[in-house]
């Protein structure tokens, strides 16, 4: 009982915790890496709607 007490009580609001096995550093990159990947992605399906649009004419 005075586990869930514990739990349920906890005022600490930082989101990265002492027991992560995940860097804050690798979260930050990995948040780069996905950034940089939607953008490619957003690039590409502009692409292809501006060469459906030769391809249809």
């Amino acid at each position: 009982m005075d586990f869930k007490k514990k739990i349920g009580s906890s005022n600490n609001s930082n989101f990265y915790s002492n027991e992560m096995i995940i860097t804050k550093k690798s979260l930050n990159e990995n948040q780069l890496k996905y950034t940089y990947q939607k953008q490619l992605i957003s690039d590409l399906d502009f692409k292809h709607k501006e060469w459906s649009k030769y391809i249809d004419s």
